[in-house]
């Protein structure tokens, strides 16, 4: 066994275990065998950059599959609601014989005699809603129900509101269908607000933390502990601490780990050194770069001025420091939260949601 078959430190990915994830996979997992409409049949998972939504996703869809479902994944672009319907499409034709297309109306309406697919004239004329009744009502008759995994989803996405629609009829009209979607914290917090996406206040909502240190410490020692490696207690205390409980830095770190210590027994303080440093080095190509490029001088400035306290910054310090207005301060704080680079961890304070962000904005801008 080597270190790619355990760890995979790429963005978005879905390494060989998920880490302190258990019990939310089990939770959807178990939602899947319940009646239409039970409370984890349509879950959120909330979390910041390197948190896992993606890789969780990725999960959910491997059990779902396992447990006879179709899976249909999209990410929340302007072209979600044409992605799922091909998704569906695509991953049926696994589970329903015939290739050919529905001709007309009234071949539809009574079911999809010939498979998924529709004639051009009939994709032109059903909604989005009527096309996902169609599909599912096809797929019931093989037995099949449907899970849809929807990634990074967005405050003000009028195909989110029309997806979670038909959702929710589909759910009254006791289809088989199962929904878990994805986003950052503030994006989220904005579409629970949304007043017509009040379905999500009922669906399961998990908030993804960072992971326990205790939690990463006993994952370790079991994978070092496999592969006949040592390393000291202090040594895996320091290990443990680097990755700060992010999943996408236990991944980082893990994986260099091996890769430097590969001909050797022992895990040494070099080895985290080395291991260290491209973590971060992966982290700044992979996810700082890519976040302050799609950001305004301003609000780095903004970033800047925070970067200059030792925990949370209050905002009222940042708008002294800055010399702006208050309506200022709101417009770049609320830019900063909806790119998921800041947190508001109490009423007038924020903070730094990446690891080492901070000491790279200190080191490098």
């Amino acid at each position: 066994m080597n270190n790619s078959a355990i760890f995979l430190p790429t963005f978005g990915n879905r390494p060989a275990e998920l880490v302190g994830r258990a019990d939310v996979i089990a939770g959807f997992q178990r939602g899947l065998t319940q009646p239409v409409g039970h409370p984890n049949r349509a879950t959120l998972l909330i979390g910041q950059r390197g948190m896992g939504k993606t890789a969780l996703l990725l999960e959910f869809s491997d059990k779902a599959e396992k447990l006879g479902f179709v899976v249909a994944r999209a990410t929340a672009t302007n072209s979600l609601l044409d992605d799922l319907i091909g998704a569906i499409q695509l991953n049926g034709l696994r589970h329903i014989k015939g290739l050919q297309k529905v001709k007309g109306v009234s071949a539809g309406v009574l079911g999809f005699s010939f498979g998924l697919t529709f004639s051009d004239e009939l994709d032109k004329q059903l909604s989005f809603q009527n096309k996902l009744s169609l599909l599912l009502d096809e797929l019931e008759k093989h037995k099949k129900g449907l899970v849809i995994l929807v990634d990074e989803i967005q405050a003000n996405s009028n195909a989110l509101r029309l997806l979670t629609t038909a959702y929710q009829h589909m759910v009254g009209e006791n289809k088989n269908i199962a929904i878990a979607m994805a986003g950052l914290p503030h994006a989220i917090s904005s579409i629970l607000n949304d007043e017509v996406l009040t379905f999500f206040n009922r669906a399961k909502k998990i908030q993804l933390e960072p992971l326990p240190l205790n939690t990463i410490s006993v994952y370790f020692s079991k994978v070092f502990g496999k592969l006949g490696k040592k390393i000291s207690v202090k040594n895996l205390e320091i290990v443990v601490g680097l990755t700060r409980g992010y999943p996408y830095l236990l991944q980082l770190i893990g994986y260099y780990l091996l890769e430097y210590a590969e001909n050797s027994i022992e895990i040494t303080s070099r080895h985290i050194e080395l291991a260290n440093s491209s973590a971060r080095n992966d982290m700044i190509d992979n996810i700082y770069k890519p976040v302050v490029k799609l950001l305004s001088d301003k609000d780095m400035q903004f970033l800047r001025a925070m970067a200059k306290d030792d925990g949370t910054s209050r905002v009222s310090d940042i708008k002294n420091r800055l010399k702006i207005s208050d309506g200022l301060v709101q417009a770049y704080r609320k830019r900063l939260l909806d790119a998921g680079v800041v947190a508001a961890e109490r009423r007038g304070e924020m903070a730094f949601t990446l690891p080492y962000f901070k000491e790279y904005l200190s080191n490098n801008i």
